[in-house]
């Protein structure tokens, strides 16, 4: 009893919180990255390169907010790379948007859709 009551006041004095240095930045660094894509059910939304979508590091991350993204990029969900002026988004005939890199291997099967063509 004595002694948390000194830590409580020896804290107080030097205006020092509970939680260690790491807690805290481990904590700030996970709320800056934290998005509601990481706590969707379905497990194609999940990131793997995202350390809040994984499963240790998601627990933790739970009780703090949300990150506010003022901006935002787009990663191709086939490649997973970013798409940007080298690699820029295009929206196929199904509607989804992929990265061109990856949407210049459909070609061929997009001609062979509009040609009427049925190939497996």
């Amino acid at each position: 009893m004595l002694i948390q009551q000194f830590r409580y006041d020896n804290y107080r004095l030097h205006q020092l919180g509970n939680n260690s240095v790491f807690t805290i930045t481990l904590q700030a660094g996970l709320s800056a990255i934290k998005t509601p894509q990481c706590y969707k059910e379905d497990g194609s939304s999940k990131n793997p390169d995202c350390p809040v979508c994984s499963k240790s590091l998601n627990k933790l991350a739970q009780p703090l907010p949300m990150a506010h993204c003022a901006n935002s990029r787009l990663v191709c969900k086939i490649s997973g790379d970013v798409m940007n002026e080298n690699n820029p988004p295009m929206m196929l005939p199904n509607g989804y948007v992929y990265g061109y890199n990856v949407s210049v291997g459909f070609t061929g099967l997009l001609k062979a859709h509009r040609a009427g063509v049925v190939t497996t």
